[in-house]
Order: C-alpha cells, then sequence, then structure tokens
C-alpha cells in the first residue's frame, strides 16, 4: 500500500500515515526499514496490520525536502548574551563547564563571608553592603545563567525546559536534574530543540 507520512512526533518516535484512499494508520519509528530521518510529507510504501503501518519503506529521498524543512542540530558555542537565553542547546561538557564555574563563585563568596565574620560579633555595615551588593549583582544573575544551562542541557537532549521543575521536588529533584543534565547524552537525530535558524540554513 501507498501513502504518505502525515505526522511523526520525534519525542514519542510514534506517528500517523495517510493511504492513498485516506485511511490513516498509526507507526512506530521502528517499523520504519529504510531511513533514520522521517519528516511529514514524505511518500511511503508499507504494509497494514489493523489500525497499524508495518514495514515502512520511505519512498522519497530526503533531498526532496527543502531544507529549511530539515533539522539541523546546533548546541550553542559562543556568545555572552546566549547565557541569558533559554533558546537552544547545551552539551555535556558545556553543561558542566558553566557549573563548575558558577560553583566556584558561590565558593569565593562563602569565604568572603567567613573572612568578614571571623572574629566579629557582628559585620560591619560597610561588610553587609559589600556582600549584598555582590550577592545582586553577581550571585543572582549567577542563579538565573545556572537555570537557563540546565534548561539548554534539557534541549539537548531533546527534552523540554519545563523538565527543570524536577528541581522543585524535596529532596531528590537536585538529583535528578544531576543525573540528566551532567550524564545524559546528547539527541542529535531527531531533535526539536536544536535547530537552526532557518535564515542560518
Amino acid at each position: 500500500m501507498k501513502g504518505k507520512i502525515l505526522h511523526f512526533d520525534a519525542q514519542t518516535n510514534t506517528g500517523l500515515i495517510v493511504s492513498e484512499s485516506g485511511e490513516r494508520y498509526s507507526f512506530t519509528k521502528e517499523d520504519v526499514k529504510s531511513n533514520i530521518f522521517i519528516a511529514n510529507g514524505m511518500e511511503a510504501d508499507f504494509i497494514t496490520e489493523q489500525n497499524s503501518a508495518k514495514e515502512i519503506y520511505l519512498t522519497e529521498s530526503i533531498n526532496s525536502i527543502l531544507v529549511a524543512d530539515v533539522p539541523y542540530y546546533e548546541e550553542q558555542e559562543k556568545g555572552f548574551g546566549e547565557l541569558f537565553s533559554a533558546q537552544g542547546c547545551y552539551t555535556r561538557w558545556q553543561y558542566w563547564k558553566i557549573t563548575l564555574v558558577t560553583l566556584l563563585i558561590w565558593a569565593i563568596y562563602g569565604v568572603m563571608i567567613a573572612i568578614m565574620s571571623t572574629g566579629k560579633d557582628r559585620m560591619s555595615d560597610t561588610d553587609i553592603a559589600v556582600l549584598a551588593g555582590v550577592f545582586i549583582v553577581v550571585l543572582l544573575p549567577l542563579a538565573y545563567i545556572n537555570i537557563v544551562t540546565s534548561i539548554k542541557r534539557f534541549h539537548d537532549i531533546n527534552k523540554s525546559g519545563w523538565y527543570y521543575l524536577f528541581s522543585l521536588i524535596p529532596y531528590v529533584g537536585g538529583f535528578i536534574l544531576l543525573v540528566m543534565n551532567g550524564f545524559m547524552p546528547t539527541v542529535k537525530e531527531g531533535n526539536i530543540y536544536c535547530r537552526r535558524k532557518k535564515d542560518e540554513v
């Protein structure tokens, strides 16, 4: 039977095929035998099994698809402004590099507090003002950068940035984020979050 890919969801690896006569059949990526890349509108040859399509062979070349429709994976590599943008992707190495630098800065801030409070009943108003200034000017932006970095790392594994809300789970939330952000591998194939802009393709 012949038809076309009506819809394919790269996150769930499931989709729909519509036959030439208009019937719709569900399928999974494992049912596709010929192509790694699957795009909506691709022509297909398949057999049916109840309401599912099986043994799918995509007969349309990827070259016939508009380049602007092809998802190109691209991680962000440079640009200070990107530190504050939740768009794009960071690899594990980029995530760890930013995270470790921010942890170092927080550690330096802790040392500053220890030095200023050592041997004193209370810190002077000047010391408090300095610490408050550093916190507002440096540490609050760093906290935001850490959130954005985590969101981009989720994008890199083809997950929504809303996964960051796992951090709100008491006791285990931070551990879940650490495992997913710090150790899960990059997902390039079918990644819906890491794409070049159309005018850059």
